[in-house]
């Protein structure tokens, strides 16, 4: 099967794989439900780490449901969670569809790329491309300062080609930078 007979490999390590290799379908125009299937596993993982440290709530699935009244965060935490574990689980469902959109897919592996980045210290380079891309592209009804919205106007002017071609053109110079892991220097 492989060539590799043991590897070791941490939890974070697992997310920080499972991250790489969605972001990687993601800007190739991989499948969306695999794209959001490692998403939601390297989410998952990451969000039981962060639990574990005490750290800051992560954006989505523990911030953003706290808007809600509290008799609706169960429903709002299972519409969160539908499609991943719909993805995951046939238990009970077996027969059943599911209307997908694979844009809800996007703020998690933005939220996923960042608690990792706090969690490990590491820069991955494509976790960085991603973010950019995301505020290049995805994020366009985030309200930025203005510097900001100037740089992200200016960005896209750069990159007409779509994401597939910034990923090719920016994960190299990203990955070129040499950028050391903020928990060593």
């Amino acid at each position: 099967m492989s060539d590799v007979p043991e590897l070791i490999v941490s939890k974070l390590d697992a997310a920080r794989r499972q991250l790489e290799t969605a972001i990687r379908l993601y800007f190739h125009g991989g499948d969306p439900v695999s794209i959001h299937t490692l998403t939601g596993a390297a989410y998952q993982l990451i969000r039981d780490i962060n639990a574990k440290r005490g750290g800051a709530p992560m954006m989505i699935k523990e911030h953003f449901v706290r808007l809600f009244k509290p008799e609706d965060i169960p429903a709002v935490t299972r519409k969160l969670n539908e499609a991943q574990n719909f993805f995951k689980h046939a238990d009970g469902d077996s027969s059943e569809t599911l209307a997908f959109r694979p844009s809800q897919t996007e703020m998690l592996l933005l939220d996923a790329c960042l608690k990792y980045r706090e969690l490990s210290g590491e820069l991955v380079p494509a976790f960085g491309v991603y973010q950019a891309w995301f505020m290049i592209a995805v994020g366009r009804a985030l309200i930025l300062p203005s510097h900001l919205a100037q740089i992200r106007q200016d960005a896209q002017r750069a990159f007409p080609k779509g994401r597939q071609a910034f990923f090719a053109e920016c994960l190299p110079l990203a990955n070129d930078l040499g950028l050391p892991n903020l928990n060593n220097g």
